[in-house]
């Protein structure tokens, strides 16, 4: 597992304020991403495997434009799960082909859109595949439709992000409706492949295939009755990644390999298989510097105050114990602090809630204002939730590409948040 060094950190921020990238007054946090990292982290997910899989990546796992274009680059497609994703998606320059579209609340005119346009599409129910039955004139054959079900293999270690469970909003539980998955694969000649996912961080390698075998089973079933109908199986995404750098998470090649024993079992070696990894590709591809702006020593607590918060740690905010970061202190410079006698700090955002602390009791070396606090791997599910709670400016980022650096999108202006409760 590779990690952004706090060195390589301190290194790259120094560089971007010497070179002003970085403006002290306004730029009170950057997020920082590696397209190397990116790169990497592509090429493995590859190796991993059939050469045969459709890898699509979740837009809503980092939406930005100039990482999507590296992507697609690279010759991955992506899940878009909203109109506004489809958009990102076409607008970025994807094909059909190469978006799949999944969400448990599609209109009928997102459906439309997309079987008219060929585009992969998950139904997410029995009453979905309803709708595409009703506008079955329109499909276009060079599209692909699936259904998404839920293997009920239990929770992960995070209930919130786990989808596998006896109950879950998402798709069609097996169990229970066995019998009405394989009637709706008889009755509908365009339903060609199943969609899961078992969740996204918490769920262990053990609990993803799982997951999968029961839906290798359902297939075959499947296909005992209508003659091979079953054409792709859509894994999902959910692998873990590791935010303590001490630790290993599961490895992809092993999950890859795994999941290919699992169609040799079951005789499945020439399904498609498709995937749908977000946090995987992009969670340790980014790293956000915050400007401490007070710290305070009060009722035996000391407190950060940064320019981060909820509004761009939504989970980890509301969810504390849950999900975690490491962090690294740097003077005003950009330098590395180091002291053996560290103080336990409690980090908080800016945000006007009692719940606005990104981390509670984090031992750092000795703080001043005008430091900045390292947040580690912010790559995947943090700007693409941004908040607009208070209406803060949405923070600068700043791209990477070996040793040179590059603005990928502009701070956010007082006029643009005005317009946006404007118009």
């Amino acid at each position: 597992m590779s990690f952004i060094s706090e060195d390589s950190i301190s290194e790259i921020f120094i560089n971007c304020l010497k070179s002003r990238f970085i403006h002290y007054e306004n730029d009170t946090t950057v997020i920082f991403y590696d397209f190397n990292q990116l790169a990497n982290r592509i090429t493995t997910l590859k190796a991993a495997f059939p050469d045969n899989t459709m890898h699509t990546v979740a837009i809503k796992a980092n939406p930005l434009i100039k990482v999507l274009q590296e992507i697609q680059k690279k010759g991955l497609g992506v899940e878009a799960a909203s109109e506004g994703e489809l958009f990102i998606a076409q607008k970025t320059g994807f094909n059909s082909k190469q978006i799949v579209f999944d969400s448990p609340a599609k209109t009928k005119n997102e459906i439309l859109y997309a079987i008219e346009n060929g585009i992969h599409i998950n139904a997410d129910s029995t009453m979905e595949l309803e709708r595409i039955a009703d506008m079955e004139k329109k499909i276009n054959p060079a599209g692909k439709i699936g259904l998404r079900i839920n293997p009920q293999v239990g929770y992960g270690t995070i209930e919130a992000t786990s989808v596998a469970g006896e109950y879950s909003k998402f798709g069609i539980p097996v169990k229970s409706h066995r019998k009405e998955i394989i009637e709706s694969f008889l009755k509908y000649k365009w339903l060609s492949g199943i969609h899961i996912h078992i969740g996204s961080q918490g769920c262990s390698m053990k609990m993803l295939l799982d997951g999968f075998e029961e839906i290798l089973k359902l297939s075959v079933d499947i296909h005992q009755q209508t003659k091979n109908k079953i054409q792709f199986i859509d894994i999902g995404g959910g692998i873990p990644v590791s935010y303590h750098h001490d630790q290993n998470p599961p490895d992809i090649a092993e999950y890859g390999s795994e999941i290919q024993s699992l169609l040799n079992k079951y005789q499945l070696e020439n399904l498609q298989l498709i995937t749908e990894f977000g946090r995987y590709l992009h969670a340790n591809s980014g790293f956000t510097i915050s400007r401490v702006e007070y710290v305070k020593h009060y009722i035996e607590k000391n407190t950060l105050i940064i320019h981060a918060g909820a509004d761009l740690f939504l989970r980890e905010c509301l969810n504390p114990g849950q999900w975690f970061h490491e962090f690294t202190l740097l003077d005003k410079n950009g330098k590395i602090k180091h002291s053996d006698n560290k103080l336990k700090y409690h980090i908080a955002g800016p945000l006007c809630f009692a719940g606005d602390i990104v981390a509670r009791d984090v031992e750092l070396p000795r703080a001043e204002e005008g430091d900045y606090l390292v947040i580690h791997d912010t790559g995947a599910y943090t700007f693409g939730m941004w908040s607009k709670y208070v209406s803060r400016l949405f923070p600068k980022i700043i791209g990477i590409t070996g040793n040179s650096y590059k603005v990928i999108r502009k701070r956010e202006t007082s006029d643009e948040i005005y317009k946006y409760w404007t118009d």
